[in-house]
């Protein structure tokens, strides 16, 4: 998943907007929300055991 925009009420992975549950206070980077995707990705097939 690659996420190509993001703004304070969600960003956007494949032409899909997903929603923050709450805004934030700033928007942060699309490399930094992409790190922290990327390790929840790798967090969750850990735990199914992939």
């Amino acid at each position: 998943m690659k996420i190509t925009k993001v703004t304070k009420e969600y960003y956007e992975v494949d032409g899909e907007k997903i929603y923050f549950f709450e805004p934030l206070e700033k928007v942060i980077s699309i490399k930094d929300l992409q790190k922290i995707l990327n390790a929840s990705k790798e967090i969750v097939n850990k735990l199914k055991g992939k």
